[in-house]
């Protein structure tokens, strides 16, 4: 895929520093910056040094598109006080590129939490599933961040998986395609799909099935779906996911939790300086579990994380960390289809 020419950063829930950049103010909650406090409801452990150092400064912009100061240091683009609101398929795409490498802290807290839960819902489902072949999904892939632990995970020898990933962002699939179509090639008893939908349809059409169109898809054992409900309404996000979820079997679904979303959300800023946004919504943890049991799951787990001044000490989340000490930033909820 083509590579921009100028560098993109992110902004909020990935928390670049931009403080060079433009200040803060009261007035735009977006740019409020608090750190991604770290510490679990549940006795989850204190975070250690981690790959939260993912959190760096994203690509240098190049010469021609930044200037260069005296110590060799290259300035961001500029930013500039205009914001962009646009839908959240097209600030994905426009997003995709970088997604990756712009130093997304809540993808660091995601990818620290899930090392415990991904495999924990994973162990449910081999042992609810006695079929010899397994149905994966991971609805709202995105760039294929979790699908490749998905791939990467240490099967059954007599198990064969069949993973499905969808999102609405052509952008994040083609960049997803590149990284976790030599994953899957490396497995024999794995298959991989990947899918461009509209993955909530009663969104933008309250009378249409809630089931995503795409060809020959069905329920599956199991259905990963990672910070994404951000972006979607609580009621068609559920009336979805059950859709999607064999009987009895699980979804692990992870979000931006409602302390840090009544003053942030998902974005980016463009090489114009622009702030650019999608939808979001600031969901709690109890909003969640209530709507998930209407639709009609039951909960495994729940887990809630904020970040302590341990973590930005320690390294695991980097210093802008401290902007979100003592604040709930993620939540989790394992849940299984009973309804």
């Amino acid at each position: 895929m083509t590579q921009p020419t100028s560098v993109n950063m992110t902004f909020d829930t990935s928390l670049v520093d931009l403080n060079s950049s433009f200040s803060t103010t009261e007035s735009d909650p977006s740019d409020l910056g608090v750190s991604n406090p770290m510490a679990s409801t549940i006795k989850t452990p204190t975070l250690q040094q981690h790959p939260f150092e993912k959190e760096q400064s994203q690509e240098t912009p190049k010469q021609s598109q930044a200037t260069t100061l005296a110590t060799g240091i290259v300035s961001p683009p500029k930013v500039s006080s205009s914001v962009q609101s646009m839908s959240t398929q097209d600030a994905y795409d426009q997003w995709a590129a970088v997604y990756d490498s712009d130093g997304n802290m809540l993808q660091s807290v995601d990818d620290f939490e899930l090392a415990t839960l991904l495999p924990e819902l994973l162990s449910h489902v081999l042992y609810t599933s006695s079929t010899p072949s397994l149905k994966l999904l991971d609805l709202g892939c995105g760039t294929g961040r979790n699908t490749a632990k998905l791939l990467s995970h240490i099967w059954p020898q007599n198990r064969s998986i069949n993973i499905t990933a969808l999102d609405f962002s052509k952008g994040m699939l083609d960049i997803a395609a590149q990284k976790l179509c030599p994953l899957a090639a490396q497995n024999k008893t794995l298959t991989l799909r990947l899918d461009q939908c509209d993955c909530f349809p009663t969104v933008s059409n309250s009378s249409a099935s809630p089931f995503p169109v795409v060809h020959g898809l069905q329920p599956s054992d199991a259905v990963i779906s990672t910070l994404v409900l951000e972006h979607v309404p609580l009621a068609d996000y559920f009336s979805t996911l059950v859709t999607l979820v064999s009987q009895n079997g699980h979804a692990l679904v992870t979000n931006m939790h409602s302390e840090m979303g009544r003053v942030s959300q998902a974005g980016f800023i463009n090489e114009h300086g622009v702030k650019v946004r999608g939808q979001s919504f600031a969901h709690t943890p109890e909003e969640t579990v209530a709507e998930a049991q209407r639709a009609g799951f039951e909960v495994v787990s729940l887990r809630e994380r904020k970040v302590e001044e341990s973590d930005v000490e320690s390294g695991a989340v980097g210093k802008r960390g401290l902007k979100w000490v003592g604040m709930h930033v993620w939540y989790g909820v394992l849940l299984r289809k009973v309804g």
